[in-house]
């Protein structure tokens, strides 16, 4: 009887030897390899197999050669050690081999009452255990081919989001359900936002218009020119002679008046102080862009790239079409502005690479139309299937140019077209998967939105005008209750008291509408 539980438990030995032997790179698994610090050096002999073979008469689930006895269990590797790191084990069901739970514990010196079992999996779909082991535990299930994960135990957080008082009503309109109520040319809104991607930290964003002012407050020493039309000497915090690219970068990423107020900004002059250029600049620009993209991937650190294009070209242009196109076939992520024509944007350049596209055969730009406060489309929004999204493009208020902390209020899909580039960046931060993929961003945007059903009808298409952005949070947002009255002059010479939050940075208000983009 003895002899015949030896050969019994070579053979078993034998078995298990051959499994182990079967090489990883052959099985379609997330296994884990176990660091070397903790492995044992060698099987027990077979004369402790012998020693801890019983009888199994009493055994459930295993076969009748191995046994489960808690006060010895028999083990096939080495013996368990207790303590290490928690994993959870799979099973594979499409395994010919379906072991019972309790055989593969015994296999590495487990058993069902062992502390460090922690839950057993047994249901209709999943088999498995839960349970805190070491190396050599790691090392032979790793080797069992009916075991299909061993993965370590990961941390589980809720979604909440945080709030941000002091905000403008477009950036409580993304991050809430319901349209906003309450004087809107206030800063008395409040922000959701889920930080978990830090508001989009480590994310550059290029803004694609007329400079940037690099050294206003609000951007925290994050802003740089990194091109100009005009040449290296005007890469300074003097670029922006219209104002109208620090705005729009506000939009994106300033503090306060911005979705991703931690991402870098790079100003990618285009336009001039007159607010216009030609498409030869814009040319010059795209290349940059794609040159700091595809140099900035080589680096440590890089998490993404975003351009920002707040303006429109008269007609198409093939050439700018394609460039976009082959911008965001380098892993650069583009939202543009659906234009302020009250007309259908697949007429123009670079909203037709939008929406649906032009040919219905799919853009892969971002597209972006504006709204009011009371969630209509603005009478000058361009419409149509170029679009793709609808965010706050009316009484926008944001950095300005003159000094380090001055603000403007501006209208126009240049202001709309922002605040996706803005969640643009803090969708990367979140989610590693979005930076290398345009298109899978371009799907989460428009999944995340919210107003599913037609908005109210602008003047330039009877076409379905999709979905409001949104960055996921759905939720009320309340009021901010510290507030200060500030008075400052507007353009006109006149002065304006305004009602806002107590930000170091925001003393001068000006009330204008941009009328380009």
């Amino acid at each position: 009887m003895v002899a015949t539980r030896l050969v019994a438990a070579y053979m078993a030995l034998s078995s298990a030897a051959t499994v182990l032997a079967i090489p990883l790179a052959h099985r379609s698994s997330t296994k884990v390899n176990a660091p070397e610090i903790d492995r044992l050096p060698s099987p027990p002999s077979l004369s402790r197999l012998t020693e801890t073979y019983q009888d199994a008469s009493d055994t459930m689930e295993l076969p009748s050669h191995i046994s489960t006895n808690d006060d010895e269990p028999f083990n096939l590797t080495s013996p368990h050690q207790s303590g290490g790191q928690e994993y959870i084990v799979l099973f594979d069901p499409d395994h010919e081999e379906q072991p019972e739970i309790s055989s593969v514990l015994n296999k590495i010196g487990l058993k069902f009452s062992d502390p460090d079992v922690n839950h057993v999996f047994h249901n209709s779909r999943f088999r498995g255990f839960s349970g805190k082991m070491k190396s050599h535990c790691i090392d032979a299930l790793n080797g069992m081919g009916h075991v299909k994960h061993v993965e370590p135990v990961l941390p589980v957080s809720n979604q909440a989001f945080r709030s941000r008082p002091g905000s403008t009503w477009g950036l409580q309109r993304i991050s809430q359900l319901n349209k906003v109520s309450g004087d809107t040319s206030k800063m008395d809104f409040t922000y959701n936002f889920d930080d978990a991607g830090l508001l989009g930290k480590g994310v550059d964003i290029y803004v694609l218009d007329s400079g940037l002012n690099i050294d206003h407050q609000a951007f925290g020493g994050r802003a740089k020119m990194g091109f100009s039309k005009d040449g290296p000497n005007d890469l300074n915090a003097n670029s922006d002679g219209s104002g109208h690219g620090t705005h729009a970068a506000g939009i994106a990423a300033g503090s306060m008046v911005g979705v991703a107020s931690a991402a870098n900004v790079i100003g990618v002059k285009i336009l001039g102080a007159s607010g216009s250029g030609t498409s030869a600049d814009a040319v010059k620009g795209l290349d940059y862009v794609i040159k700091q993209h595809d140099q900035r991937k080589k680096e440590p650190g890089f998490v993404g790239s975003v351009a920002s294009l707040s303006w429109s070209l008269p007609s198409r242009s093939p050439v700018v079409d394609q460039i976009i196109n082959s911008a965001i076939d380098a892993g650069i992520h583009v939202s543009v502005a659906a234009g302020n024509r009250g007309d259908d944007a697949c007429k123009a350049t670079p909203s037709a690479n939008g929406g649906a596209g032009s040919d219905g055969n799919g853009g892969k730009a971002v597209t972006v139309g504006s709204i009011n406060p009371n969630d209509v489309v603005s009478d000058f929004s361009n419409t149509g299937q170029c679009v793709d999204v609808y965010a706050p493009g009316e009484g926008i208020i944001s950095t300005w140019i003159g000094s380090d902390n001055a603000v403007n209020t501006l209208a126009g899909t240049s202001m709309a077209c922002p605040f996706v580039t803005g969640l643009m960046a803090y969708l990367i931060a979140r989610d590693s998967r979005l930076a290398q993929s345009p298109a899978l961003m371009k799907e989460t945007l428009t999944s995340a939105s919210i107003l599913k059903s037609k908005l109210p009808q602008g003047p330039g298409s009877s076409a379905d005008l999709g979905p409001l952005l949104n960055n996921g949070a759905w939720g009320e947002a309340s009021s901010s209750s510290k507030k200060v009255d500030v008075t400052s002059k507007i353009n006109s010479g006149t002065s304006q008291r305004v009602n806002i939050t107590s930000a170091a940075w925001v003393p001068t208000f000006v009330n204008e509408t941009e009328s380009s983009a």
